[in-house]
């Protein structure tokens, strides 16, 4: 006769057995939920970053001032061409970078995007605004042409009415189109066949 509230070996390696099944169910559902929220933090930086991105140009291009605000050139320390504005900074923590300044937006031997602002005393800066792009292209809109320019000196006499700037990063292109305010030129866009 058997005692009444005792386990036989295989009672109990049935049991492991399952709670070894269940232990490994749940400790599946628990990496899956970490490495989701690992992916989510890095979707959430990457848009982040764009957005930073977007903010500070859209902050200059809202701002230009001058005869010619917005040119194109090649430039010794850029991977390609460079973007280059005069606009006014009202604020900013440096006292010295408030005002009139110029700045270049580039893409530096690194892969990042830099914008180098100067003001009128001479003093500046290299901010990295982007890490890790592998191409960067700037264009500029002329109304005359109705088309998109590489090539833009600073000695036209029209100013352009957009700039279009195409990143390749983290390896998807990611294309920017900002209207410029200054512009009092009518857009006027070609009929498509």
């Amino acid at each position: 006769m058997r005692k009444k509230g005792s386990f036989t070996l295989l009672e109990v390696i049935i049991g492991v057995f399952l709670l070894g099944i269940l232990l490994t169910a749940l400790f599946n559902c628990f990496y899956q939920g970490i490495k989701k929220n690992i992916t989510a933090k890095e979707l959430k930086q990457t848009v982040l970053n764009l957005e930073l991105f977007q903010l500070r140009l859209k902050n200059i291009f809202s701002c230009l001032e001058g005869e010619n605000p917005l040119w194109l050139e090649k430039h010794p320390d850029a991977s390609g061409g460079a973007l280059i504005a005069s606009y006014k900074q009202n604020v900013d923590l440096d006292i010295d970078m408030c005002g009139s300044l110029e700045g270049m937006l580039f893409l530096n031997k690194n892969k990042q995007i830099c914008l180098a602002s100067w003001g009128e005393n001479g003093k500046g800066r290299v901010e990295v605004l982007l890490d890790h792009v592998n191409s960067f292209e700037c264009k500029l809109f002329d109304p005359e042409k109705a088309q998109w320019k590489e090539t833009w000196t600073k000695k036209e006499e029209k100013k352009p009415v957009m700039a279009k700037i195409d990143l390749k990063w983290h390896k998807k292109k990611i294309p920017f189109v900002f209207f410029l305010s200054e512009s009092d030129e009518k857009v006027t866009y070609p009929a498509t066949p």
